[in-house]
């Protein structure tokens, strides 16, 4: 492993491995920083030549005089070797871990898109590996937590605005199926450990004590992805009894639905109910019980948030989140070139994967209740805690 520190006079240099439809956000990202002289973008790497022509081609498009210099990689070992500072890891998810490895063996930090790994094991294996440098090394791909109408809901939680929270509903619904070749571990465990992120992140990323979640396969919907399903509703309770619901779906052609609200004992959230297949993201932050000053259900604070009208190549969800991928990578590229820890962090990273894919397998047993402590009551505190607990239950 490198053990030298970048050198924090010169811009650092970053390159992008996988370059299917998320590496190509990412990659109109690094064109921008290198752009305002932040970065120098230097690399893009895909298993596929076609993936990498047509990227090389894209950045040609946007600005030549990046495409020059850069150099394109098959390998991830490869480019790892070829004097990066710091990389984005967007491989199918099945190459997560193993990628974001090639990088972070040689000390190298990463921003690996979610989920961090196939498996729980796989996570487990992948954070042995990395040791105390893991938070130093790797950021995981959760953008939400760069999004502004959520940081504002999380804003007034933490100032008490709404009270202790109750119950939290959070809802992702998909405008076309997956695209052809796209490779997923499962609705649940890859489409909605995004809401299990953000259902995590108003409770300080506390593990939940229970998971329990149902699937169903409607019709009229082509499984591109082989996933056995298109909607999901998944549900955790914390130990002070709030609970969240989480609903995906890969079926609502009227437009892309993303949006969650917080109930709390004294008021309630509302962020980005359904507009159509563009619009405004309305953040709603209502005050007032029945046994207080504040009249019921006041609307203390309304906030909007544009969205960012999409190009043709760019994937469905980018409207609503362009903003916030954009800032995760700025984010990414400043805390690399300071030195700084990386977020979401990689304890976050296997903490979101264990109750994705305990989700995931409830689903898929008609079910199943699952308590996220061993047989002898201990809490999971640790990857290895987690891979452990998922042995012994039969969950990858």
């Amino acid at each position: 492993m490198r053990t030298s520190s970048p050198d924090r006079t010169r811009r650092p240099r970053l390159g992008v491995f996988g370059v299917g439809r998320m590496g190509l956000v990412h990659v109109e990202t690094l064109i921008r920083l290198a752009c305002e002289r932040r970065i120098e973008f230097v690399a893009i790497g895909d298993r596929r030549e076609a993936s990498r022509t047509e990227t090389a081609e894209r950045v040609a498009v946007l600005d030549r005089s990046i495409s020059g210099d850069l150099k394109t990689y098959s390998q991830p070992e490869d480019m790892a070797e070829g004097g990066l500072d710091a990389a984005i890891v967007a491989s199918r998810t099945e190459d997560h871990a193993r990628d974001a490895l090639a990088f972070t063996s040689r000390g190298i930090p990463v921003l690996v898109e979610k989920p961090l790994a196939g498996s729980i094991a796989e996570a487990a294996a992948f954070c042995a590996a990395l040791g105390p440098s893991g938070d130093s090394l790797v950021q995981v791909g959760f953008q939400r937590g760069y999004d502004a109408a959520t940081r504002a809901a999380s804003r007034w939680v933490a100032e008490g605005l709404i009270g202790d929270l109750q119950q939290t509903s959070h809802v992702l619904q998909d405008k076309n199926p997956t695209p052809a070749g796209y490779q997923s571990c499962g609705i649940t465990a890859d489409m909605a450990i995004h809401l299990v992120y953000e259902a995590m992140s108003f409770r300080g990323f506390t593990l939940p004590r229970r998971v329990q979640a149902i699937q169903f396969l409607a019709p009229h919907y082509e499984d591109r992805a082989g996933e056995g399903a298109n909607i999901v509703h998944a549900f955790c309770t914390w130990d002070d009894g709030s609970l969240a619901h989480l609903w995906g779906s890969r079926i609502n052609r009227t437009g892309y639905d993303n949006r969650f609200t917080l109930v709390g004992t004294r008021g309630r959230i509302d962020v980005g109910e359904f507009v159509g297949d563009f619009g405004i993201v309305h953040a709603n932050l209502w005050c007032g019980a029945d046994d207080g000053p504040v009249p019921r259900g006041m609307l203390l604070e309304a906030l909007d948030f544009p969205m960012t009208r999409p190009n043709s190549h760019q994937p469905d969800f980018y409207a609503r989140f362009a903003r916030a991928y954009e800032q995760e990578v700025r984010a990414f590229a400043a805390n690399v070139a300071a030195g700084q820890p990386l977020e979401p962090s990689l304890e976050i990273g296997w903490k979101t994967l264990l109750v994705a894919n305990l989700a995931e397998a409830s689903s898929r047993r008609g079910g199943q209740v699952f308590d996220l402590g061993d047989h002898r009551g201990t809490p999971v505190a640790t990857a290895a805690d987690a891979a452990r607990y998922a042995a012994e239950l039969g969950v990858d």
